[in-house]
């Protein structure tokens, strides 16, 4: 049985060597072969000058015709690809190109290797216009849009610091001067409870044009835990009187409770909010009790517990 099987093998290995043997005898006289094929290659634009550049789409690639031998152009076609090179350095302002017209009298501008083969035609696409623009920079402030909120607990001090919060755009002056934003991807951040520095990409409002000298910003959250802090004896102020009186309070002094960040919380002191009495808009004939105004800095988030809740104002005529 054993013979049989190493007979067997024997014969396969015999079929594949022969198979192998006739495909590189076929590969190498097929390939030596003179054929005429159209593939389809890319087209680079050559603009050397600083100052100007492009301000219409054309084509990226064309098909184009060549002749040569199978080895060659299965190279080509394969592993080096040929380029045909557009060159638009004496372009001023607009040119109608016959693209198979512009090769035929620059050859050389097709660029491949003519060791056994060679250009015959550009078959499309047949005519297209080019338009040069003035190149200009620009910058252009970023517009951040998030989805963050600070954890519970937690507050945002400021607004989300962007760095940087302007790029430059460089581009053609007719597509340039007409960006006022650069908008950034939509970040969402989700609950923070600590400081924290994420990225998000830029949207190139016209990437076959425009350069953006940064490809993302980045956008620092700072976060403060929630803070409470009562305020003793803070004095009432009367506002807005006549001449020809004065006021008394009764009580003359109210506490409060202020809430906000903790650190700018702990730092506040009796000076830092305004409880007062406008005379002008508060008082009444007859009336006796009110309850004051509060003004507290913007970094409070809110203020309450006031008390007394209300005071006597007490009307004396000079």
């Amino acid at each position: 049985m054993m013979k049989v099987n190493g007979k067997k093998t024997k014969q396969i290995l015999t079929l594949i060597i022969s198979f192998i043997f006739a495909s590189l005898m076929w590969f190498v006289i097929v390939n030596d072969k003179d054929y005429t094929i159209a593939m389809e290659i890319p087209i680079q634009v050559y603009e050397p000058r600083e100052d100007k550049t492009l301000k219409n789409k054309i084509p990226k690639t064309a098909l184009v015709r060549f002749q040569g031998k199978g080895r060659a152009l299965l190279i080509a076609k394969i592993l080096q690809k040929p380029v045909l090179i557009m060159d638009v350095a004496n372009i001023q302002q607009r040119y109608h190109v016959s693209l198979n017209d512009y090769y035929q009298k620059y050859p050389n501008r097709v660029i491949y290797n003519r060791t056994d083969m060679e250009f015959l035609e550009v078959v499309y696409p047949d005519t297209f216009t080019i338009l040069i623009d003035s190149k200009i920079s620009k910058e252009i402030p970023v517009k951040l849009e998030y989805k963050a909120k600070p954890a519970p607990g937690y507050l945002f001090p400021d607004k989300p610091v962007l760095e940087p919060e302007k790029v430059t755009v460089t581009g053609p002056e007719t597509v340039v001067s007409k960006i006022n934003v650069i908008n950034a991807q939509i970040l969402n951040a989700g609950d923070i409870n600590r400081d924290i520095v994420v990225y998000t990409d830029l949207i190139n409002p016209d990437p076959d044009f425009i350069i953006l000298d940064q490809k993302s910003v980045s956008v620092t959250f700072n976060v403060e835990s929630i803070g409470e802090k009562i305020l003793y004896s803070v004095p009432v102020i009367a506002e807005n009187i006549p001449d020809n009186i004065s006021v008394r309070f009764v009580p003359p002094v109210v506490s409060l409770k202020i809430v906000g960040s903790n650190a700018e919380i702990q730092r506040m002191t009796n000076d830092s909010v305004h409880v007062f009495f406008d005379y002008s808009e508060q008082w009444i004939p007859s009336k006796i009790y009110y309850q004051p105004y509060v003004r507290v800095p913007q970094n409070v988030m809110e203020w309450k517990e006031l008390k007394p809740s209300r005071i006597e104002v007490i009307i004396v005529r000079k």
